[in-house]
């Protein structure tokens, strides 16, 4: 059963956020208007309050935000300009719970926007995003973007590593065991947009993007909600070919097929997703007209189900 909690400070889709040390960060994102913002939220689970974080230097929205260490690094996105053009970015801006402070990080090769991000160990992956030169025409003419690059924050530097199989946006990524994921996705494929249900698996090793057979979304999903809890893969709303919904799913492993938990409380896309201490949190996002930007936050006790 899915709970309401206390809502955002600032309606916002597209965030970045991480959880640290039993709290939330939620970190740009898109406003009313498409604004990006620059602004950041903390939830207290224990206390059910937001309060605020210190302001990050670039707004953003559409970036993607990993915790490393005791360091969340913020990456990519864009911002709308005033000519209404947008502006995708390659800057990396690395923030400190701890101290709550930014600094400067490693500039990627290339901008993405609204790409699939994953972590493992001290290496980051970035994967697609919007193409770089769809910045007129919006997502409904965007073929995409199959670039993929890595951040060893020891190193300091990004390399390039194998395309997507399929270049698209608004996809996921998780991590499985030493494999990356990427999770659905769309992309303008000459006459319409397609959402996807591919599950590309990356091989770090390799180098090496692979299928494995059976395995894929239970629906063609975009911009939706993923959380991978103890080895467990959940996804969340999203757009789809029916639109924004509330559908939910999570993927048992051992039985090799995805299983349907409660809907989440509405239809949602663009949201952050996190979970602390056995419950999953969906945060803000889109309502079902992909338009109007939410402030609310639902919740739910992962044990039940």
């Amino acid at each position: 059963m899915w709970n309401i909690k206390k809502s955002l400070q600032t309606a916002r889709s597209h965030p970045a956020t991480v959880s640290y040390k039993g709290k939330i960060y939620v970190i740009g994102g898109g406003g009313p208007n498409f604004l990006s913002l620059d602004t950041v939220e903390i939830y207290d689970q224990g206390s059910d309050t937001w309060s605020w974080g210190r302001t990050m230097p670039t707004h953003r929205s559409g970036a993607v935000a990993v915790l490393v260490g005791e360091k969340v690094y913020v990456i990519g996105g864009g911002y709308k300009k005033p000519d209404g053009k947008f502006k995708f970015l390659t800057t990396v801006e690395i923030y400190s719970p701890a101290e709550d402070r930014w600094e400067t990080g490693p500039d990627m090769i290339m901008p993405h926007d609204y790409p699939g991000v994953a972590v493992s160990g001290n290496d980051i992956y970035i994967m697609g995003g919007h193409h770089p030169d769809a910045t007129e025409g919006g997502p409904s003419k965007d073929p995409g973007f199959a670039f993929c690059e890595k951040l060893n924050v020891v190193e300091g530097h990004w390399v390039e590593i194998a395309p997507l199989p399929v270049p698209r946006f608004a996809l996921k990524g998780a991590v499985s065991g030493s494999k990356i994921l990427a999770t659905g996705g769309v992309a303008f494929t000459g006459k319409s947009l397609t959402e996807y249900d591919l599950i590309d698996i990356y091989d770090p090793l390799s180098n090496t993007w692979t299928k494995e057979n059976g395995f894929s979304l239970p629906w063609p999903a975009a911009a939706h909600g993923i959380c991978n809890y103890k080895g467990r893969l959940h996804i969340f709303g999203g757009y789809s070919t029916d639109g924004i919904h509330t559908r939910a799913a999570y993927y048992d492993q051992y039985v090799k097929e995805w299983k349907r938990p409660p809907d989440i409380d509405k239809p949602r896309a663009a949201m952050g997703v996190e979970s602390v201490d056995e419950v999953i949190y969906l945060i803000g996002g889109w309502e079902s007209d992909g338009r109007t930007v939410m402030d609310t936050v639902a919740s739910l006790h992962i044990p039940n189900l």
